[in-house]
């Protein structure tokens, strides 16, 4: 199978913290190693043309374009502080990129991955699964960036210390010894629980957590390009958002549910302040229930009712059994508040009301899709897309006045019987075989894929001028294969 992994980096502390942790992550044991698993495969990193000259000339970059091939997408523009939107848009020109590809990986530069882990999802996908969803745990910056370099070790072959490897075990270990705060205040026995509390934890002692979470990172997803969905516009973040429009079940999602299959982690500096209010009570059902009313879409409370053990240790079933029938207990409590009828809730709970109405309003919003130009659209002529749009808007005419003939009976039966006269049905079938000439092969396999808007869209795009006007999202980026 081919992967497409996309990496968005921006500024010198990202790329720095990419090349000396995360990228030789990558290239241990089991992930980007040279193995069959990955071949055809290809590394797109989304990043500034400033950024591109640092990574360039580093080995960790050396070594992976010896095992895949590398492709840049340069930003043009850096839009303000929105951090989080500019990350989307980059995601999003990622999924549009996949379109070729069979699965795109999704990961950040400070993302450190296990030996071994990016292979055993990526073998999920090939099993059949649609996505691999897992916890991301947040260690401190400040400590892992004094640990991990020591354990860098060269590659075969190369006397440059470019790959990590490490052990599932030891990097959960190495992750609990240097928790960031903010996971801790997850914990189900804390004093004061996180105000934003996406993961709920209890501890495991000497042998790791237990962890629920509501939000997972998407690890990998099969690319979906017949699926309008796939290409949907999003700005909050990829977990949050993008997940839950384009996934209505979970039936053929993989939930990574031991750390042994994969252990990814991220880092957050010290000073990152998670939950500031000072006066933030114990963790309880009601409090998580009013946090999910608000932030937990229906895809993310399934995700909630499955386990991630994070260990370092062999397994007590024991200990953890015990622990899963807490979390069972919590999970369930949440789930059945969460299910109060509107009606009731109101003037039962006000706050958890009001969080409610405040999901409904944001959810509401991303309801109205709009969606990025499909990439294979942008290989079509301006003759082709005219051809798709006249073509498209016909059918939907048609489609219109069907639905106003359905509610007139009569009129409808007038209709239908005229056009079963024979002298329309042999006039029906040389506009048959005009259309199908008209539309041409290409234009036939793309023809009701997508809205109206979006070969529009696509048209506007093949003007520079009018795309710089009206389109500039569509012009943000800049592709350079050439590595």
């Amino acid at each position: 199978m081919k992967y497409l992994f996309s990496m968005v980096i921006w500024g010198e502390e990202y790329a720095r913290e990419f090349l000396e942790l995360s990228l030789p992550s990558q290239l241990a044991e089991g992930n980007i190693d040279g193995s069959t698993w990955h071949e055809g495969s290809k590394y797109l990193i989304l990043t500034t043309r400033k950024d591109a000259e640092i990574i360039k000339v580093n080995p960790a970059f050396h070594l992976l374009q010896k095992r895949l091939k590398v492709g840049f997408a340069y930003i043009k523009r850096l839009p303000g502080s929105e951090m989080y939107k500019l990350t989307s848009q980059c995601q999003m020109e990622a999924i549009r990129v996949s379109e070729s590809f069979d699965a795109v990986f999704f990961s950040y530069p400070d993302f450190i991955w296990s030996q071994g882990g990016m292979g055993n999802v990526a073998a999920r996908i090939a099993e059949g699964c649609d996505a691999v969803l897992s916890p991301v745990p947040r260690a401190i910056t400040e400590d892992m960036t004094e640990i991990l370099p020591k354990l860098k070790t060269p590659a075969p072959g190369s006397t440059a210390p470019s790959v990590l490897n490490i052990a599932p075990r030891d990097l959960v270990q190495l992750s609990l010894e240097n928790f960031h705060q903010g996971m801790w205040d997850f914990c189900w026995d804390t004093e004061k629980f996180s105000v934003f509390p996406s993961t709920i934890m209890w501890k495991i002692p000497d042998q790791g957590v237990l962890m629920r979470s509501y939000h997972l990172h998407p690890l990998v997803i099969r690319t979906q390009p017949k699926n309008i969905n796939y290409y949907v516009k999003f700005s909050v973040s990829i977990d949050e958002e993008y997940m839950p429009i384009l996934f209505k079940g979970d039936d053929n999602i993989h939930y990574v549910e031991d750390s042994d299959e994969c252990t990814v982690i991220s880092l957050s500096s010290r000073k990152t302040v998670f939950s500031p209010a000072r006066d933030r009570p114990p963790a309880s059902v009601p409090i998580l229930a009013r946090w999910a009313e608000e932030y937990a879409s229906v895809l993310h409370r399934s995700c909630v009712k499955h386990s991630l053990r994070w260990h370092h240790a062999s397994v007590d079933e024991r200990l953890w059994e015990d622990a899963e029938g807490q979390a069972e207990e919590v999970v369930s409590a949440v789930a059945e508040r969460l299910s109060v009828p509107g009606d009731i809730l109101r003037f039962e709970n006000i706050p958890a009301s009001a969080a409610r109405v405040r999901r409904i309003k944001r959810f509401s919003h991303w309801r109205k899709s709009k969606y990025t130009i499909p990439f294979a659209l942008t290989r079509l002529s301006v003759a082709e897309l005219i051809k798709v749009i006249g073509l498209q808007s016909l059918v939907n005419t048609i489609g219109y006045l069907a639905r106003i003939l359905i509610n007139l009976p009569a009129l409808y039966r007038l209709v239908d019987a005229t056009i079963k006269l024979p002298v329309f049905r042999w006039l029906g079938g040389i506009w048959v075989m005009l259309v199908k000439r008209y539309k041409g092969g290409l234009v036939a396999k793309s023809i009701l894929r997508f809205p109206l808007s979006v070969y529009f869209r696509a048209l506007l795009f093949k003007s520079t001028i009018l795309s710089r006007l009206l389109l500039p999202s569509s012009n943000m980026f800049i592709h350079d294969d050439s590595g």
